[in-house]
Order: structure tokens, then C-alpha cells, then sequence
């Protein structure tokens, strides 16, 4: 009967653990990241359509930012607007994305986890526009 006791006293202590563990992993910007904006972002803030002044295609630009100044504020994801803008409601006319899906829960968190550790963006990698992005703009 103890043993039951134990078990059932260590077993919420063991679950919130692995998931803290778990939610402090390292973000990878190729596997992490990347896809995320690729298919949320990309489509409105890419070299052909720079909406708000916003291209978020290579590093050099999207820490460079907008018309609203930096949207990335490397280690602070409440004060990047490339963070909070997902948070905002769709009544506001600035929430990101513009459609009606808001961002899954999950790539939320992959994006504040990725700033509040630092917005690692390796060298050289570029984020590509969806293919049927050309079919919507011209």
C-alpha cells in the first residue's frame, strides 16, 4: 500500500519534470523554426511582396525588421513583435497570420522558445517562399 502512495505522489513531480526538460531542449532554426515561417510567414514578408517592410528570408533582413523597426529582439520574446503579433487576437489588424487559422499552440511556443534563446539563425540559410505563393501575387 505504501508503494501505491509513493507512486501516485511521484508521478505529477515525474510528468511536470520530462515536460520542463522537454520545453528547455534547444530550438533548431532548420527543423524548428524555419518550416514555421516558410509556410506562416513567408507567403506576405519575402523579397517579391514585402508587406510592413518586412522581408523574412535571410537573417541579415528579418533582424533588420520593418516599417515597425526590429521585430526580433534576440532573448526577449515579449518584446519581439515577430512573437507577440501571434498572440493578438484576429479583431486585431495586426495579428499574424492575416488568416483565420490562428498558429498552432505548439509553433507558438517553438518561436518564443527560439527567441528567449537567442534567435540562432545560422549563416547562409534562406527561408524560401511557398511555390504557389507567384499564383497569389500576380
Amino acid at each position: 500500500m505504501k508503494r501505491v502512495w509513493l507512486l501516485a505522489a511521484l508521478l505529477p513531480a515525474c510528468v511536470i519534470l520530462k515536460f520542463e526538460r522537454l520545453k528547455n531542449e534547444p530550438v533548431d532554426f532548420v527543423s524548428d523554426v524555419k518550416p514555421i515561417l516558410e509556410s506562416r510567414c513567408l507567403e506576405c514578408h519575402h523579397s517579391r511582396y514585402v508587406f510592413a517592410g518586412l522581408n523574412l528570408e535571410t537573417k541579415k533582413l528579418a533582424m533588420k525588421g520593418g516599417r515597425s523597426g526590429p521585430v526580433i529582439v534576440a532573448g526577449a520574446p515579449q518584446q519581439s513583435l515577430l512573437y507577440k503579433v501571434l498572440l493578438l487576437g484576429h479583431e486585431n489588424p495586426i495579428a499574424m497570420p492575416p488568416t483565420p487559422e490562428k498558429l498552432e499552440r505548439e509553433h507558438e511556443q517553438i518561436i518564443h522558445d527560439w527567441i528567449q534563446q537567442g534567435a540562432e539563425w545560422p549563416e547562409g540559410t534562406r527561408l524560401v517562399p511557398p511555390q504557389d505563393w507567384n499564383r497569389n501575387r500576380s
